[in-house]
């Protein structure tokens, strides 16, 4: 029945076609509409975004002076007028610190946002953006400018209602001409689709090839149909009558093949060429889906492809076979083939469980069989020829033995390649020998087995000066190895030539000019095949050179380049040695470390070649003190070592003698030197200089202390010599030791308290003549979780020294920042300023600037509140770049405060110079106000310098109110210490800002 009524409603071909046409119209006008639909609502969001954007713009430009002038009615005003806007869901103004100035809501007048999209929003530079846009709203920021400054935020929402039913009224429409077009095209079809009978043609054209005798051409099957029966009937008929001939047809293609293959073999002298060649025969005349042969790699396991009649056939690329049958790639005919040593026929490939990793690959190109002949060389199986048909059961007998013969052929051809190559091979080696023994750079000479010279090359003659005619018919002199300069050689040479057939080794000989030289040199016993003696090979180079360099790099390894002393390597070998001495003798030994004073000096005004001169000399007035069983060593730079061995027994004595011999060098290190600078044209110029030296010595027994240890005490007394003035020799203290220690452990706990947050901030309040705040400065404390509560004065230097000033620096004023930004949250705080330390190093970094103002866009504050406090040490060094860099910061609306003024280098030409706003008062002066007449005179001056400059001046140390009312008197603005309050943490800090009581 339902093949009945698939008849009625698909048999026709009028039908066929015209529901054909009628499907694709239909499905092309759908596709057609959809993306007509998508770009509409796409031109439709736009136009809402733009609309929306020009509004909120407008809005902005608007409102602008009415939020500088903080009118919020003004603002409310400028939004009713956009009220009666039909799509219009809300807008409103808000300013930077989030705070809605003006709504069409009224209820959100004077509260703060507090979604994510507006959070989000004020943290971005101001420039207008879309922040919502979908189906429903569009919702967009405008930034308010005002003289060039962000001020605030318009934010404008749409509501798409409008462009939904647009949208929906473009549906209906497409949908109306769909249904017409549709009906349209059904109609034409049906009409067209009378004249189209292609498949009743296409039978009488297989009719009339039938008649003109091609017997290869068939009738096309497409359905169940009259013309599908009467096609199939022809093709019914056609194969009976056409096998016999096909059959006849495959023997003569295969036996062509195997002929032109022949003349290939006898042709080509290339192996790869004639495979290749091959593979293409077999497709050509025999017409194969694809030919390759392979061979097997050489762990006799996987399969290497060497010639193919397509390599690029989708059953070539990736391709892998295996001769493991324990693999899925080994089980295929050519892996079968070569593992079995004979012919594999897979007469229908695609049902063939052997051949499943491949049968994806073969049904899409039409492969249905396979066959594969095993390919033999030297008589054993190395490879195989694999052959693919797309005719099911293509391979019968008389194929198979055709074929079988040609892979014997190609096997036969294989073993000639070989010997070929063999002979060809041979030619080339002795070419090649004879090309390296004239060729070579090593003398060759070759002697017969009663060691008389037969044949030597050109660098025979060179090395030793002999011709060789010379040499010819003699015994070589390497042979004879004169006794008296390689005492014993001779003997031990020949033995070992006896009893293992060779020898080397290092021997000294004469050229023919009397020369001597040094020469490494191979001899090699040659024997026949019945172990008889026939030759002697000797090979010989001439080391005499290398020689030399290994001395060479031996200096350069232990010994100073500019002053020829012991370098740092040979000095610790030798204090290792001598440690072990004086444990065995008892005897003290002594390690002095000396360094030159002020030697960069002269090497920044003279030169560094005035330098190395003193250098020099020093060694050389170093080297006459001292004994000649001590070591005088330059480890680098103008530092010097100097090792006492063998003292005394007696501690006290050994001080005593190391002294005298320190005294001894310091004095010779005393007197004038005269150096010489040489000026452009070459004439030497001498010049006197006075120079001392700074030296540590450090006593030393035995092994308890390590040689690297010993250097660094040695290290640490010379710095305690410089300490005391130079010129002079200290002994190392153990309590130096200790506090170093202390100081390496201190650095290691406070690079600890920066991973684990131990540091904090503490404030003190800064109040104006009437006793307001008026600000604070930022103080930082540790409080260490063993130590307690570490003073700044300890730590902060370290942190210089140690680099890590410049973290803690980042963070300090990252957390003022954060602090500025909360404080600007509140009435009560939003005028206060905060004063921040900044050290002389992290100032002076290329990326200050940088990170400063990274900060200040993170926590968007007023930068006007932040106040950096410097000190005159700031100044020493890179003036010109810390002025720019001070004036770069102040641009940017930071101020700057002069800490500690007149305890350090104050130079008023370059405080004139210098962007600053505030000097401080060091505490110092205020403590003794009352008792020294010499603080007042200078609290005074600071006072009247700070009034004459136009700068606020800033007392530290108020502790009384005597205190206070002098300053007051002096004209002082601001005043800081435990008077007003002391330093707190935050919380305790706002809590003294709530009790302050004005004076």
């Amino acid at each position: 029945m339902s093949k009945y009524l698939t008849f009625k409603v698909f048999g026709s071909i009028q039908r066929q076609l015209a529901l054909t046409y009628g499907c694709v119209s239909l499905v092309m006008l759908l596709g057609l509409t959809g993306l007509l639909l998508k770009q509409q609502q796409n031109f439709l969001d736009d136009a809402s975004i733009r609309r929306a954007m020009t509004l909120a713009n407008s809005v902005a430009y608007s409102s602008s002076s009415w939020i500088l002038a903080n009118d919020v009615v003004g603002l409310s005003e400028i939004l009713q007028g956009y009220r009666d806007k039909s799509d219009l869901d809300r807008a409103f103004i808000i300013n930077l610190q989030g705070q809605v100035l003006a709504s069409t809501q009224s209820q959100e007048v004077g509260l703060f946002i507090t979604d994510n999209i507006s959070l989000t929003s004020l943290a971005k530079s101001p420039v207008s953006e879309v922040l919502v846009a979908n189906s429903k709203i569009i919702d967009v920021a405008a930034p308010v400018i005002a003289d060039n400054r962000h001020i605030g935020w318009v934010r404008v929402a749409l509501n798409q209602q409008t462009t939904q039913a647009n949208l929906r009224a473009v549906l209906l429409s497409s949908l109306e001409f769909i249904v017409i077009t549709v009906l349209i095209v059904l109609t034409l079809s049906t009409l067209l689709a009378k004249g189209m009978v292609h498949r009743l043609q296409q039978l009488i054209g297989v009719a009339l090839s039938i008649a003109e005798g091609d017997r290869s051409v068939r009738a096309d099957v497409q359905r169940d149909d009259e013309i599908g029966d009467l096609a199939i009937n022809i093709n019914t008929m056609l194969d009976s009558l056409t096998h016999s001939e096909q059959q006849m047809d495959r023997l003569n293609h295969v036996y062509a093949a195997w002929t032109e293959s022949i003349a290939a073999i006898v042709r080509e002298t290339d192996e790869l060429v004639l495979l290749d060649r091959i593979c293409q025969i077999l497709v050509e005349k025999i017409n194969f889906r694809l030919v390759f042969i392979g061979f097997t790699d050489s762990d006799n396991d996987w399969i290497d492809f060497v010639a193919c009649s397509d390599w690029q056939s989708p059953c070539m690329v990736n391709r892998k076979i295996s001769v493991n049958p324990e693999r899925p790639e080994g089980v295929g005919a050519t892996g079968q083939a070569i593992r079995e040593h004979k012919v594999q026929i897979f007469n229908d490939y695609l049902t063939n469980t052997d051949a499943t990793p491949w049968q994806k690959v073969a049904r899409a190109n039409s492969i249905r069989s396979v066959a594969a002949f095993p390919l033999t060389r030297s008589g054993k199986v190395v490879g195989a020829i694999s052959v693919y048909s797309q005719e099911v059961n293509y391979f019968n007998s008389d194929i198979i033995t055709l074929i079988n013969g040609l892979s014997a052929d190609i096997s036969f051809a294989l073993d000639n390649f070989d010997r070929e190559k063999q002979r060809q091979q041979a030619e080339t080696e002795l070419t090649l020998a004879a090309s390296v023994f004239e060729n070579s750079q090593q003398g060759i000479f070759i002697t017969d087995a009663e060691k008389i010279i037969v044949r030597v090359n050109s660098a025979f003659s060179t090395l030793t000066g002999y011709d060789a005619e010379e040499t010819i018919g003699r015994i070589p002199a390497q042979m004879q190895v004169s006794e008296q300069n390689n005492e014993g050689l001779h003997q031990l040479m020949w033995e070992q030539i006896n009893a293992q057939g060779y020898w080397q080794g290092e021997i000294n000989n004469c050229r023919k000019d009397g020369n001597r030289y040094s020469e490494w040199l191979t001899i090699t016993q040659v024997n026949d095949k019945n172990g008889a003696i026939t030759h002697y090979v000797g090979i010989f180079i001439d080391i005499t050179e290398r020689k030399l360099n290994e001395e060479r790099i031996h200096k350069l390894a232990f010994y100073d380049a500019l002053t020829k002393l012991p370098n740092r390597r040979l000095l610790i070998e030798r204090l290792r040695l001598a440690q072990f001495a004086s444990q065995r003798n008892h005897h003290h030994g002594a390690l002095m470390f000396m360094d030159i004073d002020r030697f960069k000096i002269l090497n920044d005004t003279q030169g560094h070649d005035i330098g190395d001169q003193l250098l020099v000399e020093v060694a050389k007035r170093i080297a006459h003190c001292v004994r000649e069983q001590d070591t005088v060593a330059r480890i680098g730079g103008d530092e010097f070592v100097i090792m006492l061995e063998g003292l005394s027994e007696h501690e006290t004595a050994a001080i005593a003698l190391a002294q005298r011999i320190g005294s001894k060098i310091l004095d010779a290190l005393n007197s004038p030197y005269l150096l010489y600078h040489y000026d452009q044209h070459g004439y030497s110029l001498p010049i006197e200089h006075h120079s001392s030296a700074s030296i540590g010595m450090k006593l030393f027994q035995g092994t308890e202390i390590g040689s690297d240890d010993i250097l660094k005490q040695a290290d640490m007394a010379m710095y305690q010599a410089k300490q005391a003035g130079r010129n002079t020799l200290c002994v190392f203290d153990p309590d130096m030791q200790s506090r170093l220690n202390q100081r390496a452990s201190l650095e290691v706990d406070m690079r600890q308290a920066m991973q684990n947050n131990q540091f904090c901030l503490y404030y003190q309040v800064q109040v104006n003549q009437q006793g307001y705040a008026v600000g604070a400065e930022v103080l930082l404390r540790w409080a260490h979780p063993v130590r307690g509560n570490i003073s700044p004065a300890e730590f902060i230097p370290l942190a210089e020294e140690s680099g890590l000033i410049g973290m803690l620096g980042l963070w300090t004023l990252s957390e003022s920042c954060k602090t500025l930004a909360q404080w600007a949250k509140h009435p009560d705080t939003e005028g206060l300023t905060l004063a921040v330390n900044v050290s002389a190093k992290q100032f002076d970094r290329d990326n200050f600037v940088d990170q400063v103002k990274a900060i200040l866009d993170r926590t968007g504050i007023n930068p006007q509140r932040l106040k950096l406090e410097i000190t005159e040490s700031i100044i020493l060094v890179n003036v010109e770049q810390i002025i720019d860099t001070m004036h770069i910061l102040r641009r940017l609306g930071l101020s700057f405060s002069m800490d500690d003024f007149g305890t350090g280098y104050s130079s008023l030409s370059y405080l004139q110079r210098l962007p600053l706003s505030q000097l401080k008062i060091d505490q110092s002066f205020v403590r003794d106000l009352a008792i020294d007449n010499n603080d007042t005179a200078i609290i005074r001056t600071i006072l009247a310098l700070g009034s004459s400059l136009g700068l606020t001046v800033v007392a530290e140390g108020v502790e009384n109110e005597q205190q206070r009312d002098y300053l007051i008197s002096g004209g002082c603005d601001i005043f800081q210490g435990y008077l007003i309050g002391k330093p707190a943490p935050l919380a305790l800090f706002e809590q003294q800002l709530h009790d302050l009581k004005p004076w």
